[in-house]
């Protein structure tokens, strides 16, 4: 049996000191090679040409979510559209059948995540428009089929009028809340499937008589009923949510 020596005039310590230095440098190599070779493929990945899906126009999404019904498709303003740069978009009023409250629905399609133009956070433009936040938060929703996500949930007002806003960004592989989610989601995406079309989700409900806690539910039971219905624009998930009815043009 043989045992390595320290080489003369070298103390066993400084002997151990040299082998951990030499491991310390052995592994940080190891790491920048990882990180080379990750570096290496996530920028082929963010420079091939991705795949861009073709889902149905969102023209197409039901106009009867449940007791809710189309009352109004909105225009939006084509300098608006030009600055968001969506493929597809739909701005679009529900009321409940016996117009006791109405939802703001907007849906801004993107098919690739990567020409540079994205949704902005609606904590971004709203405030643009005048309205001031009174509160801000995360909230988790049972969308149902043991789907549970984190959503924005914001508070905002504007001349004594008040709205509760609850939105979310969606990918063919999850529902994010914020965009450093998203931006992190895209990366993989790109990695592992070639796709990154997302799509910013977004209901607007309005405050009545009734108080905040009211709106708060219908904003957010709204949100479970639409949930289910984008999820065909990606080309995954159930089309109708149980017991919820829906119907197209």
């Amino acid at each position: 049996m043989t045992t390595d020596l320290p080489a003369a005039g070298t103390s066993p310590a400084d002997a151990s000191s040299s082998r951990i230095a030499d491991r310390k440098r052995t592994r940080l190599r190891s790491a920048a090679a990882v990180i080379l070779c990750v570096q290496g493929i996530a920028v082929y990945a963010l420079h091939r040409e991705p795949f861009l899906p073709s889902p149905p126009p969102l023209s197409t999404f039901p106009v009867r979510l449940d007791n809710w019904v189309r009352a109004a498709d909105e225009i939006m303003d084509p300098a608006t559209i030009e600055m968001l740069g969506p493929d597809d978009v739909l701005s679009r009023r529900y009321q409940l059948d016996d117009g006791s409250r109405r939802a703001d629905l907007f849906v801004g399609y993107y098919r690739s995540q990567l020409k540079g133009k994205n949704a902005h956070d609606p904590k971004v433009c709203l405030p643009g428009g005048g309205w001031n936040p009174e509160e801000s938060r995360l909230i988790k929703v049972d969308f149902g089929g043991g789907k549970t996500a984190s959503v924005n949930y914001y508070r905002i007002e504007k001349a004594g009028a008040r709205q509760i806003v609850v939105y979310w960004f969606q990918t063919p592989t999850g529902t994010y809340a914020s965009e450093q989610e998203l931006n992190a989601n895209r990366v993989l995406a790109a990695i592992r499937t070639n796709r990154t079309d997302m799509a910013l989700v977004r209901v607007i409900v309005p405050v009545l008589n009734d108080g905040v806690d009211a709106a708060s539910r219908d904003a957010i039971k709204f949100a479970r009923i639409v949930y289910p219905e984008i999820l065909p624009f990606f080309e995954s998930g159930p089309r109708q949510a149980a017991g919820a009815k829906t119907s197209h043009l």
